[in-house]
């Protein structure tokens, strides 16, 4: 049985863990990602290769940002611009075989391998977080498109091509927490736990809050649901440890479907559905392209544009 190390890079935590063949995650960590230097954060992530070298076969690495697929080069970097342009096969210390995947697309490879998109030819993973992350599932295959930029539905607009009308800013969980913490005064305006107790105890401003952010997600999987005709849409992010918002979600998506009696008897409603791998989807699907499991690995890794 192999074992492989996998990263999760995010602008706050570096989260990296063993993970075996079947998916079994052996040993897990978390710290604070180094984000004020590109040397000692390539330093960093040396010295846990070399701490686990001897136990592994591979390396999966998901990142924000976007990642050419032949390549594996980074691209913007997202919240860690230092990211862009590097090609972590050159610079982090060891022969083995590295995966470099976009921080949604890996999540959406962890889902389709053990988690809520298994067994789903078309489906959509949406990350809920800053903004909102996507991987397209058509056909068994995750999309690609040409400049691997497919699913960056927090470009998506309401109006103009600005902050205010992007769905990145409407759908922001973060957004929507920060703004009942201010309203309510919490001394950690990142406590969502005691936001979720507001808005379950139906406090006026956490319930009307939480319904706009309902609505607007709602509105995304409405447009995306007429281009794309998947069966469902997986809701992912640290807040789809809530129950109450894939909930949410879906009656929004019934509430708006109802405005238009031919829009409910022309189109199939797709199905709202949690992440069963929450935040460890990201380090499941960063491996997922190594050969864990030949009965489901043929084609995840295919890219739509390669010729």
């Amino acid at each position: 049985m192999k074992t492989y190390l996998a990263f999760d890079i995010g602008g706050t935590k570096l989260k990296y863990a063993l993970i075996n063949n079947q998916g079994q995650i052996l040993k897990k960590y978390s710290e604070n990602t180094i984000s004020n230097s590109k040397s000692n954060f390539i330093k960093r992530l040396n010295e846990i290769i070399e701490q686990f070298k001897s136990q592994i076969s591979g390396i999966g690495v998901s990142v924000p940002g976007k990642v050419d697929a032949k390549t594996e080069q980074i691209h913007f970097g997202g919240s860690l611009p230092f990211l862009d342009g590097i090609q972590l096969s050159n610079v982090l210390n060891t022969s083995l075989p590295i995966h470099i995947e976009n921080d949604a697309k890996a999540a959406t490879l962890g889902e389709k391998w053990l988690g809520s998109l298994k067994d789903i030819d078309n489906g959509v993973m949406l990350v809920l977080g800053t903004a909102v992350g996507s991987g397209i599932v058509l056909n068994g295959q995750l999309l690609y498109g040409s400049n691997q930029q497919a699913g960056e539905v927090s470009f998506m607009s309401l109006g103009n091509l600005d902050r205010e009308h992007f769905f990145g800013s409407k759908c922001s969980a973060v957004a929507m927490i920060e703004d009942i913490s201010h309203h309510y005064h919490l001394k950690d305006v990142d406590d969502g736990k005691k936001v979720f107790e507001l808005i379950i105890a139906k406090k006026d401003f956490a319930k009307l809050r939480f319904e706009e952010f309902c609505q607007n997600v709602a509105l995304l999987i409405y447009n995306m649901q007429v281009i794309l005709n998947v069966n469902c849409f997986v809701i992912g992010g640290g807040i789809s440890r809530q129950a109450i918002v894939a909930t949410g979600i879906n009656q929004a998506l019934i509430d708006l479907r109802a405005t238009n009696l031919m829009v409910k008897r022309t189109l199939k409603k797709p199905d709202i559905i949690n992440s069963r791998l929450f935040n460890e989807a990201n380090l499941l699907g960063s491996i997922s392209s190594f050969n864990v499991d030949d009965s489901i690995q043929s084609n995840l890794r295919e890219i739509s544009n390669d010729k």
